[in-house]
């Protein structure tokens, strides 16, 4: 090679021998691109301007090339000083340089065709994973529309393999009812050559047989004829979108808000509740309308209604959500309060506002009578004489009122966070005081507690609890105290004061009944030392008289209740009485007695014993001239009728019998004692034998001594 033009070469030119790779010479070409100086270079192996992880390769082909005169090698990498890496074509010839065989390499730098290279085959790869993975499916046909093009959002939305549709053409697909002829005439459209693009949406059935709603965007390239070269189609699937458009538009129809849709600030369209809400019959007298056609001048904030309006719809629309509370008026004029709600909505026809209106009308009604009621409730909570302590459902107060502050001496800011029963509550009485556990379970307590105050003093209390309920959870409660101190004080007394008078009449009973007893016993003795037979009957009648009243003392004497005794024991005590007074006659005489559950008082019981002795007595003396008989005795209430009858099987009474033409003493204890009861006396002579009937009233008055008079007449 001609020196001149080795030198001068812009290539990068090198001479290597041909046995050792040595590289013999460089020149200023190669310098420049690879960084060596010329004695560098005098240094330097074939090897060193190539990459280490190439150094095999390399020598495999250098062995090649030892036996070729001329050769050439693409696109291979070589080395800077640097540690720079550029793709290179080499162009290697035998020769002979200073009686040494060598090879001449001209080295061509390809680096930035290799990059565009690359980045050409890059921005292929990206184009063709935009097309296989963007949610559009991309379709091409060719000017007779057969299918050319079929990506694999395609195959995903259509459930058609691209081998099963190529050379397809639309009418191969199957669309529903008329979308079929929409897709003919966007087909006749785009070859007419009367516009390039074309979108429309139709319902096209998917491979498996359900219908999938489609977006088609088409467009044709034509060439400088303006004779259609290809058409790329676009669709996109919108089966969501379309359901989710249905669910907001059943929504937006039975919605119990007020929805407006708003396009340059007019209301295009609204729901039913909106009609309701502003007044109106129709739509028409709010479609075509703005939000001012509805507002007055100004805002209760003293803003006008046109500037505010405008910038909360301007929000909206940038993406910022707006709610907020807003005066409008109805079609006569009223004025509402309504809760207003702006939101972009982004629909297939456009971007819109949605304007969802709340009535706020009761609301507000509700918060002012919300609020008259907390004011009360504040009056009456601080008025209030009773004394009152708010606390949370851990039993820590939270506010205390005038009352309470007077009763226990404490200070709202002392009790504040803190447990209500550590405060006031006796050690004694903590667990029956839980105002958090048990008393917010129950609806409310009402009992008497003991508490002190601060300066230890102890104070009989009333105390309720009522719990505070939210969404059916005890929240807290309020205890309330009222102050009874004084009230107990009163109560122990008269206590005391009622037990010494009940110490006292039960001894006055008890003496009572003693000296009727022996009363009685001087009539039994009397009895024993007379010979004539009716006065020992009139002075045994005597004593079953008095042991009769001596009964009813015994059982108030006996009894804890001085006010009322159960009668049916009196009947049996006085059957034992009367037996065993009878023992001694040669009369065989059976009693038998039924007995409701009856207690009178003192006053009725006294005189009703003495008429069933009366007459059982009668019974005994002129009943039965056998010697055996039975008498019976029934004790019967119907609601506040006392009856008691007695039933003999004896001869019966004489004709014309009267106990009022009679003399006896029993006769008239009997007709006396039955006025006294203000009852009636019934008697006849029935098919057994004699029956007695004494009915009454059962009294509400206790505690008298009156059935005295009947011994004092």
């Amino acid at each position: 090679m001609d020196r001149f033009l080795f030198d001068l070469n812009p290539n990068p030119v090198l001479i290597y021998q041909a046995d050792s790779y040595q590289i013999l010479t460089a020149n200023d070409a190669f310098s420049q691109k690879y960084g060596y100086t010329k004695d560098e270079v005098a240094e330097l192996t074939i090897f060193d301007i190539h990459p280490q992880d190439e150094y095999q390769k390399i020598e495999e082909v250098l062995q090649i090339l030892d036996n070729k005169e001329s050769s050439k090698t693409k696109s291979i990498r070589h080395i800077s000083k640097e540690g720079e890496i550029f793709y290179v074509d080499i162009t290697s010839d035998a020769y002979t340089f200073e009686d040494k065989k060598a090879r001449l390499v001209v080295v061509h730098d390809i680096t930035d065709r290799i990059r565009a290279e690359e980045k050409a085959e890059q921005a292929f790869q990206e184009l063709n994973h935009l097309v296989e993975e963007s949610p559009l499916a991309l379709v091409k046909w060719d000017v007779n529309f057969k299918i050319q093009e079929w990506s694999k959002r395609a195959e995903e939305i259509t459930g058609f393999p691209k081998d099963f549709v190529e050379d397809n053409n639309p009418e191969g697909f199957l669309f529903s009812g008329r979308d079929q002829l929409l897709v003919e005439q966007s087909m006749r459209y785009l070859i007419s050559g009367r516009g390039d693009r074309t979108n429309f949406e139709c319902k096209m059935y998917h491979r498996d047989g359900t219908l999938v709603d489609l977006r088609i965007h088409a467009s044709a390239l034509r060439d400088e004829n303006d004779d259609i070269v290809s058409i790329l189609t676009l669709m996109e699937d919108i089966t969501n979108r379309k359901k989710t458009e249905e669910r907001y538009h059943r929504l937006f129809k039975n919605a119990n808000d007020g929805i407006f849709l708003i396009k340059d600030k007019e209301f295009v369209e609204c729901n039913q509740q909106v009609l309701e809400i502003y007044g109106c019959n129709t739509k028409k007298e709010i479609i075509g309308h703005t939000p001012l056609d509805f507002s007055p001048e100004h805002q209760p904030d003293g803003q006008k209604s046109s500037q505010k309006a405008d910038r909360k719809i301007q929000n909206a629309l940038d993406g910022t959500p707006q709610v907020f509370e807003w005066k409008h008026h109805q079609k006569d004029g009223t004025p509402i309060n309504v809760e207003v709600s702006l939101n972009r909505l982004e629909l297939a026809e456009g971007v819109y506002i949605q304007a969802i209106i709340r009535d706020l009308t009761e609301q507000k009604k509700a918060q002012r009578e919300l609020k008259k009621s907390e004011q009360l409730f504040k009056n009456l909570f601080f008025n209030t004489p009773a004394a009152i302590a708010k606390v949370d459902r851990h039993n820590k107060v939270t506010m205390v009122n005038d009352s309470f502050e007077r009763l226990f001496g404490f200070t709202e800011e002392e009790l504040v966070g803190k447990d209500l029963n550590e405060a006031i509550v006796p050690q004694q009485d903590e667990i029956s005081a839980d105002l958090s556990e048990r008393n917010l379970a129950e609806d409310k307590l009402y009992k008497e507690v003991t508490r002190f105050t601060k300066d230890d003093e102890e104070r009989d209390l009333l105390f309720g609890t009522v719990p505070v309920y939210v969404d059916g959870e005890a929240i807290g409660g309020f205890g309330i105290y009222v102050d009874i101190t004084e009230q107990k004080q009163n109560q122990r007394k008269l206590q005391k004061s009622l037990d010494e008078k009940q110490v006292l009449l039960s001894e006055v009973h008890h003496r009572v009944k003693n000296n009727l007893a022996v009363i009685s016993g001087f009539l039994q003795l009397q009895a024993l030392q007379v010979d004539n037979e009716q006065t020992q009957a009139e002075l045994e009648n005597s004593y079953l008289r008095i042991q009769s009243m001596a009964l009813v003392h015994e059982m108030l004497y006996e009894s804890k209740n001085f006010g009322e005794i159960l009668f049916g024991k009196i009947i049996d005590n006085l059957v034992n009485k009367i037996k065993k007074s009878r023992s001694e006659e040669s009369k065989n005489i059976d009693i038998e007695t039924t007995k409701e559950n009856v207690t009178l008082d003192i006053n009725q019981a006294v005189p009703l014993t003495i008429i069933i002795n009366e007459v059982v007595a009668n019974c005994y003396a002129h009943a039965f001239n056998e010697e055996s008989g039975v008498i019976e005795i029934e004790l019967q209430k119907t609601g506040k009728l006392i009856s008691v009858e007695i039933q003999d099987n004896g001869v019966g009474l004489p004709d014309n019998f009267s106990v009022e033409d009679q003399s006896t003493v029993g006769m008239n204890v009997i007709s006396k004692l039955t006025n006294q009861l203000k009852g009636n006396l019934r008697y006849e002579d029935n098919n057994k034998g004699a029956w007695f009937e004494i009915s009454f009233t059962k009294a509400k008055r206790k505690g008298s001594n009156r059935h005295t008079d009947v011994i004092e007449n």
